[in-house]
């Protein structure tokens, strides 16, 4: 049960950090109709969006040894990136109708 738990951490963790990242882009921005965010607001982004991808990585080798841990983080990353992706392709749609 601990490990479903720590899934569950590590998955919101990789997805937060990835949309952390891609707040941090102004391309994303003006695709959602918005006025891109200033150089310290970007640098805040793309750093705490790291911390929370870095933070993932110890999460997923807590709950699993270590070279499983890092398979599973790779992994949710690969899921992350297409949650993060799906929802600015579905926004950003929905945004110019």
């Amino acid at each position: 049960m601990i490990g479903l738990a720590l899934f569950a951490v590590a998955t919101a963790l990789v997805v937060a950090g990835l949309a952390g990242i891609a707040w941090a882009m102004p391309q994303h921005h003006e695709r959602l109709g918005r006025r891109p965010p200033d150089d310290t607001a970007r640098h805040r982004a793309r750093v705490a969006g790291g911390v929370l991808l870095g933070a993932a990585l110890p999460t997923c080798a807590a709950g699993w040894s270590g070279s499983i841990g890092f398979v599973l983080w790779v992994g949710l990353l690969t899921v992350g990136v297409l949650a993060v992706a799906g929802a600015l392709a579905f926004l950003g749609t929905r945004h110019r109708a």
